[in-house]
């Protein structure tokens, strides 16, 4: 009956919470998904994953959550916000397998203080790779310890099989249990092959996927700051973990001294094998192991690359807080309590920015958006009114000059394939026909090349106003080109 309560309060805590952050307008790599997701056919669908170099398990899941229930920022990100649901359910089971119901709940409540909880609301592979994955977290650890191992291994292998259809890196997921296997196999001095065939063989559907990996490795140039590198593997543990691991440390530090004040009976210690500790340490291993693949071919490397990760944390301090306490459910309960007051902080103090308006912002003058980001936002938020003047404007040797990345060059072509409102034309040409015009940008941004263009050719930049929003950029300039660049 606790455990039915447990999770019927998860269920609806976790509703509240989807409902505070579904106010997030669709950002721009969701708008692929949305776009990819309503192309005509299925070989329209297939013909349109080159846009975005990912497997097509999320535009289906999102086509079909579409037609069910509208071209909606819901029907997109459904698929997620269930998937992500699934992965905490799985989370639970494990930790109240081992230890107890209020342990298990208090893990979830640890994972949804992380990042991850950001993907639970966004219409992008992640909440699927979770789900995947804790899928085959969980069916891996019950085929090892419970006595039938055929519906485990084959809910293992479809498992991973929704990992390779998630993600191109998937592959690289899988570490945690190879590392932890072959510890198993050391130890009793023989390969499991019906675990092995569970796990590589599914693998064979990357194989389906390799002209898109090539198309990544020879595509897109990054800028130095977002590339993968030494630094990228250190930062991920700090980008995972600020502000969050002080407020962790902080409600773990409270249920540790109520426990230690508090008289109540102890109960036995869990124990943990050796492989089990072995995923452990795959498993933060991961943002390292990928950092190093992405090093290879200067590709970029963001924290969501590494999402399984985020398993980890509520994991180890779970168990170390059972370990310490001797698995006081007191302990869980106060945790868990205090956590439960801080989620729901991270959505009740962002404002409701609403699109802003540009009807009186020089309205004569065309309007570019220094950022495919926010080109894309602001043609599918704002009005026809403003899309009508709206401009991306693409130069492959300026981006690659001044930003040392043309991951937006490519908006051209989709353009052609997605119902984009607004204009994407050459630089030249545009300026040779607006010598004056507005950019709404940020300087500095590591991906824009714009802004830092005019000021080295000293065109004439005159601030127009700040205009708050969702997306990146909120500063408005009206630019006067220099005569000889008219």
């Amino acid at each position: 009956m606790r455990e039915r309560i447990a999770l019927a309060g998860l269920l609806l805590f976790y509703s509240a919470l989807v409902a505070a952050a579904m106010h997030r307008h669709l950002w721009h790599d969701e708008l692929y998904t949305y776009y990819i997701a309503q192309a005509p056919s299925l070989a329209a669908l297939w013909k349109d994953l080159n846009l975005d170099l990912n497997p097509p398990l999320i535009y289906l899941a999102a086509r079909a959550s579409m037609h069910l229930f509208g071209n909606t920022a819901l029907g997109v990100r459904l698929p997620s916000i269930v998937a992500f649901f699934g992965a905490s359910l799985c989370l639970y089971s494990l930790v109240e397998r081992r230890l107890k119901p209020s342990y298990g709940v208090l893990a979830v409540l640890i994972f949804w203080s992380t990042p991850a909880f950001d993907f639970a609301t966004e219409a992008r592979p992640y909440a699927l790779i979770l789900g995947s994955f804790g899928w085959a977290l969980l069916s891996w650890q019950r085929s090892i310890e419970g006595p039938g191992r055929h519906w485990p291994l084959l809910t293992l292998a479809l498992a991973v099989s929704g990992m390779m259809l998630s993600h191109l890196l998937a592959i690289l997921f899988l570490i945690p249990f190879l590392v932890a296997e072959a510890v198993r196999s050391i130890r009793s001095r023989r390969i499991d092959g019906p675990m092995a065939a569970a796990l590589v063989v599914p693998c064979s559907l990357s194989l389906l996927f390799l002209r898109t990996i090539a198309s990544y490795r020879s595509s897109n140039a990054f800028p130095h700051a977002l590339e993968a590198g030494p630094r990228k593997m250190a930062s991920y543990y700090y980008r995972t973990l600020s502000p969050e691991g002080w407020v962790l440390l902080v409600a773990f530090s409270a249920a540790l001294a109520v426990c230690l004040m508090g008289r109540s009976p102890a109960s036995a210690r869990a124990r943990y094998a050796d492989f089990e500790l072995a995923f452990l340490a795959g498993l933060l291993a991961l943002p390292v192991v990928v950092n190093a693949a992405m090093m290879s071919s200067h590709g970029a490397f963001f924290t969501r690359y590494a999402a399984p990760t985020l398993f980890a944390y509520p994991l180890v301090l779970a168990a170390l807080l059972a370990a310490f306490t001797q698995t006081n459910r007191h302990g869980a309960l106060v945790m868990g309590a205090l956590l439960a007051l801080y989620i729901p902080v991270q959505y009740l103090v962002k404002p409701l920015l609403p699109p802003p308006s540009f009807a009186q912002a020089h309205p004569e003058l065309p309007l570019v958006a220094a950022s495919g980001l926010t080109f894309l936002e602001m043609d599918h938020e704002q009005p026809i009114e403003t899309v009508q003047r709206l401009y991306y404007l693409t130069d492959r040797e300026y981006a690659l000059q001044y930003a040392h990345a043309s991951i937006f060059e490519g908006l051209p072509t989709v353009k052609q394939r997605f119902p984009i409102r607004g204009h994407v034309e050459p630089f030249r040409d545009f300026v040779r026909a607006h010598p004056r015009f507005l950019v709404i940008g940020t300087v500095d941004y590591a991906e824009d090349w714009l802004l830092r263009y005019l000021i080295s050719i000293h065109a004439k930049l005159e601030w127009a106003g700040e205009f708050p929003s969702q997306s990146k950029d909120t500063q408005l300039f009206v630019v006067d080109m220099p005569a000889q660049n008219e």
